[in-house]
C-alpha cells in the first residue's frame, strides 16, 4: 500500500504526518512455546488503544489469528505500534505467509 503523509520511523511503527480520523485494521498470526495467556494491542503513542486489546489463553504451538478494525482521531505525529504482551516471559512465533499487517488509512 502506497504512503502518504506517513514515516516508518521509528521502526515497526507508521507516524502520522496529518492529523484527522483514520481507520486502523490489523492482523497477526502467532503461536507460543509455553501455554500462556497472550495478549494483543494497537498503540498509540505506546498507550493501547482500549478497543483493540485481544487476549487469548494459547497452548503450545497452536496458532492463533489476531485481527480488527477501529476508527480513531489521531494528530500529526502521532506513532502507531501493534504490541504483544504475555503473563510470563514466553517465546512468540509468526505464522507462515502474512504474519502481521498493520495498516493506518486517513478516511476524514
Amino acid at each position: 500500500m502506497p504512503n502518504l503523509d506517513t514515516t516508518y520511523t521509528p521502526a515497526n511503527s507508521i507516524t502520522v504526518g496529518e492529523a484527522g480520523t483514520y481507520e486502523i485494521n490489523y492482523f497477526s498470526n502467532v503461536s507460543v512455546a509455553v501455554g500462556t495467556t497472550l495478549t494483543q494491542a494497537v498503540r498509540i503513542n505506546g498507550t493501547n488503544i482500549p478497543s483493540t486489546v485481544i487476549s487469548r489463553i494459547l497452548s503450545v504451538g497452536v496458532g492463533s489469528i489476531y485481527s480488527g478494525s477501529v476508527i480513531v482521531t489521531l494528530t500529526a505525529g502521532d506513532v502507531i505500534d501493534m504490541a504483544l504482551s504475555a503473563l510470563l516471559a514466553v517465546g512468540v512465533t509468526l505464522g507462515s505467509g502474512v504474519n502481521a499487517s498493520l495498516t493506518v488509512k486517513k478516511i476524514n
